[in-house]
């Protein structure tokens, strides 16, 4: 089954922290919120503001936060494809070539059914998301 790596995990939990906050948060926070070291934390915001999924500001009263487009816009396919590719989605779980549905493997059937599940959960929102429960680091 599809799993998302620690990186991709804790960007989509880092993303939704920005969106409850809608304004500039500090990396330490951000960290503390999501219970990663700040400097890993750092790194995987680094990646996603030059993917342009999210923005920051830089000196005193910087940090980072989403735009109103950002906000609006940014679910969970885009910060997946961002960290572990397109292929999953597209490509045989069992690695083969020559895999679909003409000529499909053992677990063929089963994974499109799976797929098909992802790609629905991939649309949604990341501002939606926050409504649903919490990413805070739990005790």
């Amino acid at each position: 089954m599809l799993i998302f790596s620690n990186t991709c995990q804790y960007a989509i939990k880092a993303c939704i922290v920005l969106a409850e906050e809608r304004g500039k948060i500090g990396i330490r926070d951000v960290s503390e919120k999501i219970g990663t070291p700040a400097a890993f934390t750092s790194k995987i915001l680094q990646h996603l503001v030059k993917k342009g999924l999210i923005s920051s500001g830089k000196g005193k009263g910087g940090g980072f936060y989403m735009t109103e487009e950002q906000y609006e816009k940014l679910n969970i396919r885009d910060i997946y494809e961002h960290f572990e590719g397109r292929e999953v989605l597209d490509s045989c779980l069992l690695g083969l070539k020559k895999c679909d549905g003409n000529n499909p493997c053992p677990i063929h059937h089963q994974a499109a059914e799976i797929k098909q599940k992802v790609v629905i959960m991939f649309q949604y929102k990341i501002k939606d998301l926050k409504d649903f429960g919490s990413v805070m680091m739990q005790e």
